[in-house]
């Protein structure tokens, strides 16, 4: 089965996917696809503690790009999911709903744990 993964990151945003089965009894993922866009929201979060009108406008952007590139190569499933960045940044809330709104991602911003 064919799977996709979106991890929005300090440096980049990456949609890897994979092909995933079974072997022997054993569960094999091998890599099927990656695109990196080097957006480097963590410059402006660590400094000012949010992301800019421009980095918010480039992300969106970018995922939207993401988005019909699921929809083309249509995976069986996805998960969208977003690190130190996002979970630093004090106007993640607004941005994880304007790109589910605006891209169709749903996206998680998950703690340093289960980074």
């Amino acid at each position: 089965m064919l799977l996709a993964a979106i991890d929005i990151g300090s440096n980049a945003v990456r949609l890897f996917f994979s092909n995933v089965f079974e072997l022997n009894g054993e569960i094999i993922v091998e890599k099927a696809s990656l695109v990196r866009i080097p957006l480097r929201l963590g410059e402006e979060v660590f400094k000012k503690g949010k992301i800019s009108g421009a980095k918010a406008d480039a992300l969106v952007k970018t995922m939207k790009a993401l988005r019909l590139l699921m929809d083309v190569v249509e995976p069986e499933a996805y998960r969208a999911c977003a690190t130190a960045a996002m979970r630093e940044a004090q106007n993640r809330e607004a941005l994880v709903k304007r790109i589910r709104r605006e891209a169709g991602i749903d996206l998680e911003v998950i703690d340093g744990l289960e980074e």
